[in-house]
């Protein structure tokens, strides 16, 4: 049975709760849970007051499953009342600072302490991860997360450890990742009781062609997927590398990516009777007879539900658990003069007519009112555009067909950029966002917490990263 307390002054208050949803994402940092609280205005059923800042704990059969911060309120005039709270992994979200070099010939763990040290977080002990990052270089804005990332992702390549961090009973922990020996099945018409399954190559290449420097003489190199490109035709990955790298350094970065993007990729979303230890990152074998397959997948996004004494959970599936890309940031490179796609002609004004709105709007649902002061995204972006004559029409459905997509490393100032997923009641896979770009990496959007710019892919901003879409020119 769910319970949900308000931990206070040492003491337990059960919060009576209609339903709870606990969730997480691989690599997006903290687990969270929206509960909606019973509430009876006749007083019978009065519940003790929560607000932001105080400290939540749930429970499932008796057993502690979540214990974080309320960070968002919901009251509505019916009376409903919701609740977000986010574990201490949230904090190493919005938390960003400037380290330097400082974090140079450090090992992970002890990059790890020290945040928490800094930032008076509660950890436990963590292991000795042994190996010294060579270079950490953070001498830009970075969130905590995104730091300790990167240090994950160097410690993985020099040792091929993998590392996890994540919040238990209330500390930080640091741990190896390791797929267990024995996995949870799933089995549809026994406890799967819907599926979707999902092949594309809409992000698939048979071919990657790289280049790296600048001048006369640029290093260029190509890779094909023979195979590949005999069934799906040619399909080419072009990327300009910032780095100045030889001809086997460079090839080798192209077999690499060319290895992650050949072939379909594949998804899976299931709806199930609730497992509580299935949560991203796990290893699931799945079995559906209809698909003709057996393999083992992993639990990308997990969302767990719990009403009365039923539990169910939606998970997305994918085949590979491996560490997102990450652009390393470097003197030469972290500051965005350095960028390339600085806007020009229209494209200027647009940037600059939007930057005059942060910390200016509101976000309001449908709205479009953005000269009075508030709207919503994609009536953030019309208004926005018709400035130069540009008309994107209304809701991110229709934006969306306009102009022409972009691949990510091509991004100037003043393209749109496009998220999926950030409504949840319209599916995981629909648009749902739009920004316009600023600089390669990072875009201004109007969204519930106001007009701001924020980074967009995962190695600027580890929320937004995560829903991140794709890029459209319509300029």
């Amino acid at each position: 049975m769910k319970q949900l307390f308000l931990v206070k002054d040492g003491y337990m208050l059960e919060i009576p709760t209609e339903s709870i949803t606990w969730s997480g994402q691989r690599y997006q940092a903290a687990r969270k849970i929206d509960a909606t609280i019973f509430y009876n205005r006749t007083g019978y059923h009065n519940p003790p007051t929560v607000i932001e800042g105080d400290t939540v704990l749930f429970k499932w059969k008796g057993k502690e499953l979540f214990r974080g911060t309320v960070m968002d309120r919901f009251i509505s005039k019916a009376g409903t009342i919701n609740v977000t709270a986010y574990d201490l992994l949230q904090y190493f979200i919005l938390n960003k600072e400037v380290y330097g070099a400082s974090f140079a010939g450090k090992r992970l763990d002890e990059v790890a302490s020290r945040i928490c040290k800094d930032f008076d977080i509660p950890h436990a002990s963590f292991p000795n991860t042994k190996h010294k990052i060579k270079s950490l270089l953070v001498d830009t804005e970075t969130t905590l997360y995104d730091i300790l990332l990167r240090g994950m992702i160097q410690t993985h390549k020099a040792t091929k450890t993998r590392y996890a961090i994540y919040s238990r009973l209330g500390k930080v922990h640091l741990n190896e990742l390791t797929t267990a020996s024995i996995q949870w099945v799933l089995e549809y018409g026994h406890n799967v009781t819907d599926f979707n399954y999902t092949t594309s190559i809409q992000e698939t290449a048979t071919k990657v062609k790289l280049v790296s420097g600048e001048g006369a003489k640029p290093v260029t190199v190509t890779v094909t997927d023979e195979k590949g490109k005999k069934q799906l035709g040619t399909l080419q990955y072009y990327e300009k590398i910032a780095d100045n790298l030889n001809q086997a350094a460079l090839k080798e970065r192209a077999n690499k990516v060319l290895a992650e993007k050949k072939g379909a990729k594949r998804t899976l979303d299931i709806e199930a009777i609730g497992i509580e230890t299935l949560t991203s990152s796990s290893a699931v074998y799945v079995k559906i007879p209809e698909l003709r397959f057996t393999r083992t997948f992993f639990v990308d996004t997990d969302t767990h539900t719990f009403t009365g004494n039923k539990h169910t959970m939606s998970l997305k599936l994918i085949e590979k658990n491996e560490y997102p890309e990450m652009e390393e940031p470097t003197a030469a490179t972290s500051s965005s003069t350095s960028l390339t796609g600085a806007a020009t002609g229209d494209a200027a004004e647009v940037v600059d007519y939007a930057k005059s709105y942060i910390g200016k709007l509101t976000y309001k649902y449908g709205g479009k009112n953005i000269a009075g002061g508030s709207g919503d995204c994609s009536g953030f972006t019309k208004h926005v555009y018709l400035k130069v004559g540009v008309n994107l029409g209304d809701g991110t459905a229709n934006q969306v067909k306009k102009g022409r997509k972009i691949s990510a490393s091509d991004a100037k100032a003043g393209d749109l950029v496009f998220f999926h997923g950030t409504i949840k009641e319209r599916g995981a896979s629909a648009i749902s966002h739009v920004g316009i770009v600023t600089r390669p990496g990072y875009c201004i959007s109007l969204g519930n917490s106001g007009c701001k710019e924020h980074g967009y892919t995962k190695s600027t901003n580890s929320y937004w990263g995560g829903f991140y879409d794709h890029i459209r020119r319509v300029l």
